[in-house]
């Protein structure tokens, strides 16, 4: 257990917790204020799966947060032009509270997947993937001949 503890940086770790954040961000928002916007839930999953694929050291979280990133980068910054258009940048502070999340989650979104990028090499593969890209052996025969 040791072992796994000593051999994530800061470069994983960072990832990790935004990603642990950023999931429960998006699902308790969904649950409070849009609960009809199931593209919540989803990335919200998505981003839980990701830190738990980081704390498992598994190569499979930097292609999830790769194809995620455009995905959420448009999502909160297309959240936060609407909502900017729509109010204004300080009518109150609820508002001004909501924009500052959107322009953090935004800032740690950037630089958990320039991390991710920067240590994709020291996750480890994981089995599935290894025996997928295994060629395909034809099966042994024994020597006898009926």
């Amino acid at each position: 257990m040791k072992e796994k503890l000593t051999e994530r940086t800061a470069g994983i770790w960072l990832p990790l917790a935004f990603y642990a954040a950023g999931g429960a961000y998006l699902l308790a928002f969904w649950a409070l204020y849009a609960t009809n916007a199931y593209h919540l839930i989803a990335l919200g999953a998505l981003s839980i799966a990701i830190a738990a694929a980081l704390y498992s050291m598994s190569r499979w979280a930097f292609w999830l947060g790769l194809f995620t990133f455009p995905l959420m980068f448009v999502e909160f910054l297309y959240a936060l032009l609407g909502s900017v258009n729509l109010v204004g940048w300080n009518p109150n502070p609820p508002t001004a509270v909501f924009h500052g999340s959107m322009i953090i989650y935004l800032l740690f979104l950037s630089l958990s997947m320039i991390l991710l990028i920067d240590k994709r090499n020291t996750l480890k593969g994981d089995r599935i993937l290894d025996r997928l890209n295994r060629p395909v052996a034809a099966p042994e025969t024994s020597g006898k001949s009926d």
